[in-house]
C-alpha cells in the first residue's frame, strides 16, 4: 500500500513539475521579450534624439520631452487650438507655394484632413522640408513611424505613400497635458484616372462621402472651416449627409455656491419654517451644496471636447462665479426667476424641482444637454454621441437596478425618485423600470420635457413645491430617459464613462487611472454622502482636477 501511494503521489507530481518548469520557461521568455522591448524603445528614442539634434533641436527652456518626441513647451493649449495649429501650418506652407489643397475632414476631435493631388508630392515635400528653426516638427506615413519633418522629401518619393501626417507637437508646461500626432494634419495625396468614358478621381481612404468620385463631383467649391478658415471643398463633400446632425444643441448646467454667506441664511430661514416635515437626512445633506470649483472644469472639458455647443446656460439662484467670464458669447447666465411662474416655489434649494423647469429657459434649443456641475467630459466628443441625425435623444442605462416599494423618508432620495416615476409610467403605459441611469450628461428634447409636464402635471406640480428635496419627488431629467425610450423618442445606448465618489477614498485608484488612460468619454466626481467611509482628500481631489483640466478655458476671467 505505502508503494503504491507512493507511486501515485509521484505520479501525480510529475504533472506539476511539467507544469511549474513550462511556467518558469514562460516567465524567462516574457522577461527576455520585455528586455528586448526596452531596448527597442531605448534606441527608438536615441535615434528620434539624434535626428531632432541633426535638424537644430535639443532639450532647452523651451523645449522637452514626451514620449519619443520632443515637444514645444507652451503654457496653455486645448485639443482643438493643437489641431487648428497644425493644420494652419500646412495650408500656410501650402498656400505659400501656390499649392492646390481642399478640406477632407474638418475639426472633429482629431486632426483636420485636407487632400492634394498625387502629382503634387514634390511641391508639398518642398513647401515642408523647411519648418521653423525653433519649433520642432514630425511627420509619419501609414507605413513608417515619426521622422523630423526636413526628411518628408523621403516620404514624398515613395511611391506607396499616398497619407502622411505631420505634427508641431505641443506641450503645457510643467504637466502630462501633451498633443502629439492625433491631433496633427493629414495630407491625402488624390490620385486621378481617365477611362475612355470618363475621368475618376480617388482619395486613398474613405471619407465622409466615398473613395472614388467623378471629376463632376469633386468640382471645388469655395467654404470655411468651423473655425472661420476659408478653403476649398469637393462638391461632393459639401453636402449634407443621412448622418450629419444639423440642428443646434445646447448645454445647461445648475450650480450653486453653498459658501454664500446670503444663500446660507435663506436655507436656514427656510428650514426654520419647514421643520418638522419628513425630509430625509441626506435630502439637505451640506455635501449637496459644497462646491470644489467642479463648473469651472466641466467647462473646460466642454471647450477642449465638445466646442459645437451652441450656447452654455448656466441655472442658478442669482449666484455666479467669481471666476467666470459674463462676456462670454456663449455664455447665458439664467435666474430660479426666469423660470419659475409662481413666486411661491421661490427661494428652492430642491435640485429636483430646479431640473424640472429647465425646459422653460428664455430661446432654449430643442435639443439639449443637461449637465450636472460635478460631471464633465474626458475625451473629445461629438453631437452624434448624444442625438440621432432624425432628432432622437440617446440615452445611456446603468448595469444596477432599483429596489422596489414604495416611497418612505427613511431611504435615499435617488431610490424614491426611481420609484416614483416608476409609478407614473406603470400608471400611464403599464410599463415599469427597474435599471438606474448613469451620472452623465444627459441629452433631452425640450417638446418631450413640455409633453411629460402636461401628461404629468401634479406629480411636476408637487415637486416644484419642495423646497427641498423630498421623497415624493420625481426629477424630469430621469424621467425623459425613460419616457421618451417609451415614446418612441430615444434610444438606450452606451457611451465610455468613469464614477468616482469622492466621498469614498477607495475611489482614489478609479480617479487616477482616469488621469492615466484619459480614455473615456464623460465622467462624474459625484460627492454622494457615505457612512463609515473616509473621503477622498480636498487636495487629491483638486489635484486631479488641475492635471485632468490644466488650462483656463475662455469661459474664465
Amino acid at each position: 500500500m505505502r508503494n503504491g501511494l507512493g507511486a501515485t503521489l509521484v505520479g501525480l507530481a510529475k504533472p506539476v513539475i511539467i507544469r511549474a518548469s513550462g511556467e518558469q520557461r514562460y516567465l524567462r521568455l516574457r522577461r527576455s521579450g520585455l528586455k528586448a522591448l526596452r531596448t527597442v524603445n531605448r534606441r527608438r528614442g536615441q535615434m528620434q534624439r539624434r535626428r531632432s539634434e541633426k535638424n537644430g533641436f535639443a532639450l532647452t527652456e523651451e523645449i522637452g520631452r514626451h514620449g519619443d518626441l520632443l515637444h514645444e513647451l507652451v503654457d496653455t493649449m486645448s485639443p482643438p487650438q493643437a489641431a487648428q495649429k497644425n493644420f494652419d501650418f500646412v495650408a500656410d506652407a501650402f498656400d505659400a507655394r501656390d499649392i492646390e489643397w481642399w478640406l477632407v475632414e474638418d475639426y472633429s476631435g482629431h486632426g483636420y484632413r485636407i487632400g492634394v493631388r498625387d502629382e503634387s508630392k514634390a511641391l508639398v515635400a518642398s513647401a515642408l522640408m523647411f519648418p521653423s528653426a525653433s519649433t520642432p516638427a514630425y511627420v509619419k506615413s501609414q507605413q513608417s513611424t515619426a521622422v523630423a519633418l526636413a526628411e518628408v522629401k523621403g516620404l514624398c518619393e515613395d511611391p506607396d505613400v499616398r497619407i502622411i501626417t505631420v505634427v508641431s507637437p505641443k506641450k503645457v508646461r510643467d504637466t502630462n497635458w501633451a498633443f502629439g500626432f492625433r491631433y496633427g494634419c493629414t495630407i491625402e495625396f488624390w490620385t486621378k484616372t481617365a477611362t475612355e468614358s470618363r475621368v475618376i478621381i480617388e482619395a486613398p481612404t474613405e471619407n465622409r462621402a466615398a473613395k472614388l468620385m467623378s471629376e463632376d463631383e469633386f468640382t471645388l467649391q469655395s467654404a470655411s472651416t468651423e473655425a472661420g478658415r476659408s478653403c476649398r471643398v469637393p462638391s461632393v463633400l459639401n453636402r449634407t449627409m443621412l448622418e450629419d446632425i444639423t440642428f443646434p444643441i445646447d448645454a445647461v448646467y445648475t450650480w450653486v455656491d453653498g459658501a454664500d454667506p446670503e444663500w446660507i441664511e435663506s436655507k436656514r430661514r427656510l428650514e426654520a419654517h419647514l421643520s418638522g416635515s419628513e425630509y430625509h437626512p441626506e435630502a439637505n445633506h451640506e455635501a449637496r451644496f459644497e462646491s470644489k470649483d467642479e463648473l469651472k472644469y466641466s467647462l473646460r472639458s466642454v471647450e477642449y471636447f465638445a466646442p459645437w455647443f451652441r450656447r452654455i446656460y448656466i441655472v442658478t439662484s442669482g449666484q455666479v462665479p467669481s471666476w467666470l467670464n459674463l462676456d462670454h458669447p456663449k455664455l447665458r447666465m439664467i435666474s430660479h426667476s426666469d423660470i419659475y411662474d409662481a413666486a411661491d416655489h421661490l427661494p428652492t434649494f430642491n435640485s429636483n424641482s430646479i431640473i424640472s423647469r429647465l425646459h422653460h429657459i428664455p430661446d432654449l434649443s430643442e435639443h439639449y444637454v443637461y449637465l450636472n456641475d460635478d460631471v464633465m467630459l474626458g475625451k473629445p466628443v461629438r453631437p452624434q454621441d448624444f442625438f440621432l441625425p432624425t432628432g432622437l435623444a440617446k440615452v445611456f442605462p446603468s448595469r444596477n437596478h432599483r429596489p422596489f416599494g414604495a416611497p418612505t423618508a427613511e431611504d435615499g432620495p435617488h431610490f424614491n425618485l426611481t420609484r416614483n416615476i416608476r409609478s407614473l409610467l406603470e400608471s400611464e403605459f403599464g410599463v415599469t423600470v427597474t435599471r438606474a441611469i448613469k451620472h452623465t450628461p444627459y441629452p433631452m428634447l425640450k417638446s418631450v420635457q413640455f409633453e411629460m409636464e402636461d401628461r404629468f402635471h401634479d406629480a411636476f406640480e408637487r415637486t416644484w413645491s419642495s423646497r427641498f428635496r423630498h421623497h415624493n419627488d420625481i426629477v424630469s431629467d430621469q424621467l425623459h430617459h425613460y419616457y421618451a425610450q417609451i415614446v418612441g423618442k430615444a434610444v438606450a445606448t452606451s457611451i465610455s464613462y468613469r464614477y468616482i465618489n469622492i466621498r469614498d477614498q477607495s475611489h482614489r485608484w478609479i480617479m487616477r487611472d482616469t488621469l492615466r488612460l484619459r480614455d473615456r468619454s464623460t465622467m462624474c466626481l459625484n460627492d454622494a454622502p457615505m457612512d463609515d467611509v473616509e473621503p477622498l482628500p480636498d487636495d487629491e481631489v483638486a489635484h486631479f482636477l488641475e492635471s485632468y483640466f490644466p488650462c483656463k478655458s475662455s469661459f474664465e476671467v
